[in-house]
């Protein structure tokens, strides 16, 4: 271990629990070395933006290319990398379809499917294959998210088109079943989307704090119970926390 590189990554660590800054003593005490040690590894750190100082308090607190390379970090992230092995063990653990969808506009889009080797069950959704809103889990979940402005443009424009019996059709009862998935923590659609297929759908948060996409478990109505779905909610809303923690999100 290149002991320079050492401490200075412990500086880094210790600012990090400090986001008031640490002066220069308070730093060679927490690394347990000289003070012109500590400045000179401080120094090191601020010339590259790593560190700033606080020319009034002399404190030192963490630099702003903390906040070039989270973005970087963020536009690389491969979200069906970081999700399929989540939605592998959902799907064998739970033995049915598992998803990952995002939102593109007023529609949500299908990026990657785990399908059960137990469940022979075929269904509406597929690789590419976009739904509505309205109607899905995982529209509705990311729909909840939503802020008031950018809702009601949607519930503007939306067809609320029925496409079974179950369908909520009525822009209000839509808004208020929204309600209800904030307060759930996820959504359902009980045979809104195709007839005999229930899901439920969970929010996948990124770094920001917004909802860009979801994840959901899906079955026959025969398997999706009520009460089956009790033990399947918390391992769905598990799965979706996993997943936005490995994507930068932070409470």
């Amino acid at each position: 271990m290149v002991q320079s590189v050492d401490r200075a990554l412990m500086i880094l660590d210790i600012l990090k629990q400090h986001p008031k800054g640490l002066g220069i003593t308070e730093l060679a005490l927490e690394l347990n070395v000289a003070k012109s040690t500590a400045h000179r590894l401080v120094s090191t750190l601020e010339t590259y933006d790593y560190v700033t100082q606080d020319r009034e308090t002399s404190r030192y607190s963490l630099g702003l290319k903390f906040l070039e390379m989270q973005q970087v970090v963020m536009e690389n992230m491969d979200i069906v990398a970081v999700a399929h092995p989540i939605l592998e063990a959902l799907t064998e653990e739970c033995g049915e379809i598992s998803h990952l969808v995002m939102r593109d506009h007023f529609d949500v889009v299908y990026i990657d499917k785990v399908e059960s080797a137990v469940s022979t069950i075929r269904i509406y959704s597929r690789t590419g294959k976009r739904a509505p809103i309205y109607c899905t889990a995982v529209g509705k979940v990311i729909a909840a998210h939503f802020d008031e402005p950018l809702l009601q443009e949607y519930v503007e424009q939306a067809a609320f088109q029925p496409l079974t019996r179950h369908t909520i059709s009525e822009p209000e009862a839509f808004k208020a079943a929204l309600q209800k998935v904030l307060t759930d923590g996820y959504a359902e659609d009980n045979e809104e989307h195709e007839e005999g297929i229930r899901c439920i759908g969970a929010p996948i948060f990124n770094h920001l704090g917004q909802v860009p996409y979801a994840i959901s478990i899906t079955g026959p109505l025969a398997r999706m119970t009520d009460a089956r779905l009790q033990t399947l909610i918390p391992r769905l809303k598990q799965a979706a926390a996993a997943i936005s923690q490995n994507i930068g999100y932070r409470k």
